[in-house]
């Protein structure tokens, strides 16, 4: 049996209704996309510093 955070949060996601779990889910997608752009703001800072 896996006793992981994501494996205990899917199962309960299963079991509960979707309404209650939308909040959460839009948060982690909101952090997931803002770590990607700030990761792609620094690849983006280091190309143009290599470049002048």
């Amino acid at each position: 049996m896996n006793n992981t955070f994501g494996s205990e949060f899917v199962n309960a996601a299963k079991q509960a209704p979707r309404l209650f779990f939308a909040p959460l889910v839009g948060a982690i997608n909101a952090v997931k996309s803002e770590f990607q752009r700030i990761q792609h703001g620094a690849s983006r800072n280091i190309e143009q510093v290599q470049t002048k």
